[in-house]
């Protein structure tokens, strides 16, 4: 265990393996996979454990800093499950608790589960952009902070962890707030907003809309938080991760500024 500490240690390069990360991101034809999948739900029940995709995605993704492209990693996850008499022993019995079938019958099975392992894959890497972004402010501002990011972790309902403090990126529109006042003392949800930009500049513009200052509070708040790649995928900006690693020291200082974020994406101040 030690070995592969050092190993992954002596590889990474914060600032390329972000814009190697970012490069990667962009290339993602989101809106492909969004008209692809967005009827395909039907394998949405709670999977066992021996065909669960975190260990996969964070090993690729985080560990060995391997971006293979959705299809690829999913065909070697499939045949990963398949070749494993553990995982192929749940994923049959699965299949045939939850839909009476084999997994030999058709191909409809496979469709619903890679539709599925998508949407766990686009949350992890959106998981893994703060982490990216965490370790670039730290090597641009020397910072000495081991961030921790794992399977394990996730299946906790933390993102990531540093020090005593936990992180999880919750989704957030302009009509529903992530709230980190219900979470633990020590986990701090970081909001990841999910706007409607054309709508946002429409009502801005819009001689109907009164209150088009808070809308306008709203978008600059989201440019300065955020970053809009070329296909659609909203990244975190170097000035969101550079108001958590100031107060990384204090969890409760860490969450008023994260409140602050809060409030700013909501055009409350």
């Amino acid at each position: 265990m030690e070995r592969t500490s050092e190993k992954e240690d002596f590889m990474k390069d914060p600032v390329k393996d972000l814009i190697k990360y970012r490069e990667f991101l962009e290339s993602i034809p989101l809106e492909k996979y969004r008209e692809e999948f967005k009827d395909v739900k039907w394998v949405e029940q709670d999977l066992p454990k021996e065909i669960l995709p975190l260990a996969s995605i964070f090993k690729h993704y985080w560990e060995d800093r391997e971006f293979l492209d959705f299809e690829k990693w999913f065909e070697e996850f499939w045949k990963e499950i398949n070749t494993s008499p553990e995982s192929k022993k749940a994923l049959e019995e699965f299949k045939r608790y939850f839909f009476n079938k084999s997994l030999e019958e058709n191909d409809w099975f496979k469709k619903g589960f890679k539709a599925r392992m998508y949407r766990t894959w686009i949350s992890v890497l959106t998981q893994l952009d703060f982490c990216y972004m965490f370790e670039y402010v730290c090597a641009k501002e020397v910072k000495n902070l081991q961030l921790e990011c794992n399977a394990e972790l996730d299946a906790k309902g933390i993102d990531a962890k540093v020090n005593d403090i936990g992180f999880q990126v919750a989704k957030i529109s302009q009509r529903k707030e992530a709230r980190s006042g219900e979470r633990k003392k020590t986990i701090i949800t970081i909001p990841y907003a999910v706007f409607n930009i054309e709508e946002l500049e429409r009502k801005i513009t819009s001689p109907r809309v009164k209150n088009k200052i808070r809308y306008q509070k709203i978008l600059e708040a989201f440019h300065y938080y955020f970053k809009l790649l070329k296909n659609g995928f909203v990244v975190f900006s170097e000035e969101y991760l550079k108001r958590i690693i100031e107060h990384i020291n204090d969890v409760e200082d860490v969450r008023r500024a994260v409140n602050k974020i809060m409030k700013e994406l909501s055009g409350e101040s």
